[in-house]
């Protein structure tokens, strides 16, 4: 049997849109809605360190978990925990010791994910139709 572990993650949950733009409040919902945002994470560490993802991507840098562990004073579990669900989910990747957006913006990185996502269910579309004929299902 082949075992394999998933490469990508998406937990995508649907939140009101804040009303108006306000950065700090619209980078919030971003991670509300790619679930890493949640509501036990009372100290909001996975905002903190998405922000200051985003912030270093505005320079063209990415930033080392030490970087990060050191300005937001939090332990290397935590920051690890975090930053793993943050690559899962397709925003960050992990890169020459830094750790970056996927894309060069936001913009970039999601348009990146939802062509993963439409990759997925193409992929998926192919074999469920060569099952369905296979065990004679009738589409309509």
């Amino acid at each position: 049997m082949l075992k394999e572990d998933s490469l990508m993650e998406y937990r995508l949950f649907v939140v009101r849109k804040p009303p108006t733009v306000e950065i700090e409040q619209d980078l919030e919902w971003i991670c509300k809605s790619f679930g890493f945002l949640e509501t036990r994470d009372k100290n909001r560490t996975a905002y903190l360190i998405f922000r200051a993802i985003v912030e270093a991507a505005r320079k063209d840098e990415g930033v080392s978990s030490e970087k990060l562990a050191q300005e937001l004073i939090l332990s290397r579990g935590t920051m690890v925990h975090h930053l793993n669900k943050m690559i899962k989910s397709g925003l960050v990747i992990h890169h020459e010791g830094q750790y970056k957006l996927r894309g060069r913006s936001l913009k970039s990185t999601v348009i990146e994910i939802q062509k993963d996502v439409d990759r997925f269910f193409s992929d998926i579309q192919s074999v469920v139709e060569t099952v369905d004929q296979n065990i004679g299902l009738q589409s309509r």
